[in-house]
């Protein structure tokens, strides 16, 4: 594969960049003062890339931001999207060198920075209700087929079932797609996102869905994601779709593991324990870790 990316790229140095769940297989290009984020994708069409470059174009330029340069095909089994590379540490491997108000104030920008991204309409065909529910029903199934069910996970089916008119009339909006501390990075006290490759279209709360991936590793990181996306306190009717979409990730993320990453199996089951543990008082829309931050 290298050389098929050097007759592409010539004079690049190419360092593969490894970690994460996607397929997809990455590098950094550099060149002199130059570097760039190479992603090939087996089996995309250029169609596809196209759309993606095109569509994070239309996101406002942020240097926090990581920036789309150009696609195209390198073989005929492999498309390419090339990115800006934005140089810096892994969010998740440093948190624990970190202060909760620095932990806070890097949830702000990431919320900040998700309120940007969100401001680049969209829509869905069909519409996002009949998207979404359609996903619920399909999750559900595929759960109830895996033959890894949670009982306490199924307490929380009702909820899905009796919830599903909250989808009525939610705006759709351009969303990241996997918003969480795994696809940031950290340089000089700035946060950076990075990896738009799950990108699509939807109800901006639906980004949120991750949230359990966030509140596990820093409540404060999380709390400041909330604060810094709705400039204050989310209002309620958010927590009720919080819990929603939280939940429904929580029932697809077996069935998910077991076809795309049986590797994975073991941190998808501490991350649905983690979400039973916040919903446990199946009364309350407000998750257990924000509750207990705001000591009701």
């Amino acid at each position: 594969m290298h050389t098929q990316i050097q007759e592409i790229f010539p004079g690049y140095q190419i360092e593969p960049l490894t970690g994460g769940w996607s397929k997809d297989r990455k590098y950094i290009l550099r060149k002199g003062p130059k570097a760039y984020t190479l992603r090939l994708c087996k089996g995309k069409s250029l169609e596809m890339q196209k759309a993606e470059y095109e569509t994070m174009l239309m996101i406002s330029p942020d240097e926090q931001i990581i920036r789309p340069v150009g696609y195209g095909r390198i073989s005929d089994e492999f498309s390419y999207i090339l990115y800006s590379y934005l140089q810096g540490e892994d969010l998740k491997s440093v948190l624990s060198e970190l202060t909760p108000i620095e932990l806070y104030d890097l949830g702000i920008q990431a919320g900040c920075i998700l309120k940007d991204i969100h401001s680049v309409p969209g829509r869905k065909d069909p519409d996002f209700s009949t998207y979404y529910n359609r996903k619920i029903t399909a999750k559900i199934k595929s759960y109830r087929e895996s033959g890894h069910n949670i009982p306490e996970l199924d307490q929380h089916i009702d909820y899905l079932e009796n919830s599903r008119h909250l989808l009525d009339d939610r705006p759709t909006v351009l969303q990241h797609g996997d918003y969480h501390l795994g696809n940031m990075i950290i340089r000089d006290k700035k946060l950076y996102i990075i990896d738009f490759n799950r990108y699509d279209f939807g109800d901006p709360y639906q980004e949120f869905d991750r949230m359990t991936m966030n509140s596990s590793f820093s409540r404060e990181f999380a709390r400041g994601i909330l604060h810094g996306y709705f400039k204050g306190v989310p209002p309620q009717k958010f927590w009720s779709l919080l819990k929603l979409y939280v939940l429904t990730n929580a029932v697809g993320s077996i069935s998910w593991a077991l076809e795309h990453s049986p590797e994975s199996l073991g941190f998808v089951y501490d991350m649905i324990h983690a979400t039973l543990k916040d919903y446990e008082d199946l009364s309350s829309p407000l998750p257990k870790w924000y509750r207990e931050l705001l000591r009701i």
